[in-house]
């Protein structure tokens, strides 16, 4: 019998709690939750200044930035989102996905990729309080998944 799994994608905003309130709730006994955070890939190390007229300076300042958004994205994960999550006594994975930038349509393709590797039951998200020029020009994380994954989608209100 194949385990019964549900991905829950958060970010570090403590609304996407109700996320996984949502996923105890509907999908208490018996599941995984694989918990997922996408964060663009941090500036890589070999990129010189001559590529782009960008100065040394700039580039450790936005690696030193990258690196630690990525550690406090980590520590929010692993500080409130994962013991939320245990505390039905289900089984909890955390893990930090990267995306190619941080824009919606790269960070919906991360959290597919995953869903597709993954094969769980259904994925959870946060609906966005955005206003629709908003979402017309950025796009929207949620809408991709929900139209791309092959899985129910489940969109919590904010």
């Amino acid at each position: 019998m194949a385990e019964s799994k549900v991905v829950i994608a958060v970010d570090n905003s403590v609304d996407c709690v109700k996320a996984v309130e949502f996923a105890l709730k509907h999908f208490p006994k018996g599941y995984t939750y694989h918990l997922i955070h996408v964060s663009p890939k941090p500036v890589s190390d070999t990129r010189l200044s001559a590529d782009g007229g960008e100065s040394g300076m700039d580039f450790q300042v936005k690696h030193m930035l990258n690196k630690e958004q990525e550690t406090a994205s980590k520590d929010f994960l692993q500080r409130v989102f994962v013991p939320k999550a245990s505390s039905a006594g289900a089984k909890v994975t955390a893990s930090m996905l990267h995306s190619e930038s941080d824009g919606s349509t790269s960070i919906g393709q991360a959290i597919c990729q995953y869903v597709h590797q993954a094969k769980p039951d259904a994925l959870i998200l946060m609906k966005q309080n955005k206003n629709a020029v908003t979402r017309f020009f950025i796009g929207s994380v949620t809408r991709y998944c929900a139209t791309e994954c092959d899985i129910p989608v489940v969109i919590v209100p904010p």
